[in-house]
């Protein structure tokens, strides 16, 4: 009989029934791994407008109409996934103490597998915002394909161990008891651009359409489990 608990869509635990050991068994715990280099094919930017007026609400009046420009601009890049950032305001005070303005930043998030289509969309908003960082990943949907493959190499891995452990006592028989599969944690995204902040220009001339290069992740799986030698 065999049965199988599914855990989230990166993780995956199966357990295998046995019967009890015999006293000539040896128990190995045992892990073991397969990773593949894939090309990154999710970029992530996130853009953001920051001032400062004397007055909240004009601030806020500011940030708010930068935003929806951004969102109208946007209109158009249907390839794009836009979502809201973070959005702060705080006193700007002088040497005696005092309130004297307001500053403010919001900000934009873009998310897609197009990188042709973002990266005009990002030289687009360029012209009233500011680019603070670009970033490149392996798309989950893509992941979980990977893992999904890489799962019989891992396993094959594991059993080679057993195997060799198996062959140094004396015991070539084994029988899995008990088999994990999970995947490692990813690294976070390649960094491709990060800027300091400042002032956005309103008035900026045209941005030229950014040249990315995406780079490679690494996928990693790794196996673990319990394994009788007899």
């Amino acid at each position: 009989m065999r049965t199988i608990a599914l855990g989230s869509l990166l993780l995956t635990t199966v357990l295998f029934s046995a019967p009890a050991l015999a006293d000539n068994s040896t128990m190995l715990n045992l892990s073991a791994s397969a990773q593949r280099e894939l090309a990154n094919d999710e970029v992530n930017a996130s853009l953001y407008v920051q001032d400062r007026q004397a007055q909240p609400a004009l601030l806020a009046d500011r940030l708010n109409k930068a935003l929806a420009r951004a969102k109208a601009e946007s209109g158009s890049f249907r390839q794009v996934e836009v979502s809201s950032g973070s959005y702060n305001s705080w006193p700007d005070y002088g040497r005696d103490g005092k309130i004297q303005g307001w500053q403010g930043r919001a900000e934009i998030r873009l998310k897609s597998r197009d990188f042709t289509a973002t990266a005009e969309l990002v030289a687009r908003l360029q012209k009233f915002m500011l680019l603070e960082n670009v970033q490149f990943s392996v798309a989950d949907s893509t992941r979980r394909q990977a893992e999904d493959r890489l799962i019989p190499e891992a396993i094959a891995a594991l059993q080679a161990q057993a195997a060799a452990a198996g062959k140094a006592l004396g015991r070539p028989n084994q029988q899995v008891l008990e088999l994990s599969i999970g995947n490692v944690q990813a690294p976070p995204p390649m960094p491709m651009l990060r800027t300091k902040a400042m002032m956005a220009d309103a008035a900026a001339p045209e941005v030229a359409t950014p040249d990315w290069q995406a780079g490679n992740s690494l996928v990693h799986l790794s196996v673990s489990g319990r394994i009788e030698l007899r």
